[in-house]
Formats: C-alpha cells, structure tokens, sequence
C-alpha cells in the first residue's frame, strides 16, 4: 500500500474511533457532545489532563481498551507521515505536480510510445535536442525513477494502444508520435489509433518482424524503423567498408567530444513558396551563408549524391545537408524563407 493511501486509512480509522467514543462515553458517563469530544480526543493523544475522568466500570473499561488502540493508530498514523516526508514522498509528489502542469501546457510535442531500450534512446535524443516529449508506460516504477533522475521528464502509465491514454497524452497537439513498443501486433494499433484521432501526425514505428513493416505503412506509419534489420547493414558495411565508416564515425566524436559539436545529416523539404525554388545549387550559396554541405538532392524517385553546383532546386525537392546543428538550424531557416 502506498504511503499517502496509509496515511488517508490511519486518519480515517483515528476519526472513526474518536467519534464512536464520544457517543459511547455520551450513552454511559452521560457527558455533553463537545465534552466528550474533548474527552475522547484528549484520551487518545495520552494527554490525559485529568479534567475528566470515566466513573462507571464500563466506562473505565471501555478506555483502558481505546487508549491502547488509539496509541497503536497513532504511532501508526505517525510512522506513515514520517516516512511521507523524510522518505521524499513530498519531493514526489512537487515533481508530479509540476509535471501535471508541464503536460497541460504541451503543444508541438513527440509522444513516445514505450519505454523500452529504443524508447529510452529516442527521449534522450531529445531531451538533447531541446524538443518537447511525453512517454507512454505501463511500468510506473521505471518512470517514477526516470522522474527522480530528470525533473523535467513527462510520462503518462497506461497503454498506449488505447484512446483515453493518447489523449491524456494531448495526442490531438502533437507534432509527432513514436511507437517502440516490443509488440509489432500494438506498434500497429497505436498507428492506426494515432492516426484517427490526428490525421496530420507524423508516426514513427518500430518493427522487428519484416512482415509488420508493411502492415505499419498500411495503418498510417510515415516512416517504420526495424532495428535488426539497420543493426545487419551496420555490420555488413563495417565488413565491406570498415575504414570509411570507421572514418565517419571517429570524425563525428571527434566533433563531439573535442570541440562539443553535434555533427548530423538532415533531411530537409524545398516548401512552395520557398525562395531557393528555381535556383542552382551555386545561386543559393547554402553554403556562404548557412555553412552546411548539401551532399544528396532527391527529385521524386531520383537521388543525386554529391550533387554539382548547376542542379536547379524546385519545390518538394529533398536537401541532404551534413553539419552542425547550428548551421542545419542556419539551412533550415534559409529555405523556409518565403
């Protein structure tokens, strides 16, 4: 039983028994209402004036049996307090408390469904990325302990694959929702849940049967993610091409940890409107201005790597563009731009 239910009984109990033996001490000393009131709770904190004092047997009976049970609730009663405040209960529930007020004001936000060892990944993406999440669980004490580590962690226990528990999760206000529960069967569900409640969320979904990747895309999945299947290719291309993946690997930590830049590839939309649209690669000057490499332009089915510097760039044309997060930050806004 959970302190602050320990403490509602004992509290509960000690008003119960306070009442019944005013009444009772009413019927059989004969005493007035707020006398026996004042008498009954006097007797059980052991106070014990002296004021008032039972006269008949029954009575002397009666609260010899009621101060040994009161002191019992009591010591009960103060225990569970005790440990609600120095055991942190009320660090707890201030986190919850904040948290309740930080998921009510939640807009733009990632909801992540799971809190496996994918999910863990993804949150920590981004809590670095300083975006806006929420995770969904049916394990309370592993989010609890979350919580405790990062006060500004959000989850919600429940599963996810039902309604109420997406709404909670202000699912129809959020920018993006990523299944990586450990069943394929629910990672559909979710989708298609998802989907129905808000039509123009972006979903992510974990897969690890082949089979469910298409049953994924069929519920509404905009991208599904098959860990195994990424882990093979890793392996098979650090078989096949060890040195440049070695290289590309050990530039980007070098990036990291000796001179604290997140390097990273980012895909970015050519929106309509866009004032990059019907100009060359040389005419944008991304890089002058933005400092990041386009290394890949997709047009429709087709993919340019390392594209030249006269490839004209429309609307809806891909950017794969490699650099830090400010200067993809920096590309980002430039082709925004309208």
């Amino acid at each position: 039983m959970e302190v602050i239910d320990r403490i509602k009984l004992s509290m509960g109990v000690m008003g119960a028994a306070i009442v019944i033996y005013s009444l009772i001490m009413m019927d059989i000393e004969g005493l007035r209402p707020l006398d026996a009131l004042y008498f009954s709770i006097v007797t059980i904190s052991t106070v014990g004036y002296g004021d008032y004092v039972p006269k008949t047997e029954l009575g002397k009976l009666i609260t010899a049996m009621y101060i040994l049970f009161g002191v019992g609730i009591g010591l009960y009663a103060l225990g569970s307090v005790a440990e609600f405040f120095i055991g942190g209960y009320f660090k707890k529930t201030n986190q919850m408390r904040n948290m309740d007020k930080r998921i009510k004001h939640l807009k733009n936000h990632y909801i992540i469904c799971g809190y496996g060892r994918s999910g863990k990944v993804v949150a920590d993406k981004l809590e670095k990325s300083g975006a806006k999440y929420i995770v969904i669980d049916n394990n309370a004490e592993l989010l609890e302990n979350e919580l405790e580590d990062n006060p500004n962690f959000n989850y919600i226990v429940g599963d996810a694959t039902l309604d109420d528990i997406l709404l909670k999760a202000k699912i129809k206000e959020a920018k993006g929702l990523i299944s990586t529960v450990s069943r394929d069967s629910d990672n559909v569900y979710i989708t298609l849940s998802a989907k129905r409640l808000n039509p123009n969320l972006y979903v992510i979904a974990k897969a690890d049967e082949r089979v469910a990747m298409d049953k994924l895309l069929i519920a509404g999945a905009d991208r599904v993610v098959s860990p195994y299947i990424i882990g093979g290719l890793r392996m098979a291309e650090l078989a096949l091409k060890p040195d440049i993946l070695d290289f590309v690997s050990t530039f980007m930590s070098i990036a990291k940890y000796e001179y604290d830049e997140d390097l990273e590839i980012r895909k970015i939309t050519i929106e309509e409107g866009s004032l990059l649209s019907g100009k060359s690669l040389s005419e944008t000057n991304i890089r002058q201005e933005s400092g990041a490499t386009i290394i890949g332009v997709k047009k429709n089915n087709e993919l340019i790597t390392n594209p030249s510097p006269d490839v004209i760039i429309n609307t809806g044309d891909v950017l794969y563009a490699f650099g830090t997060t400010e200067q993809l930050d920096n590309l980002e806004k430039i082709v925004k731009n309208k």
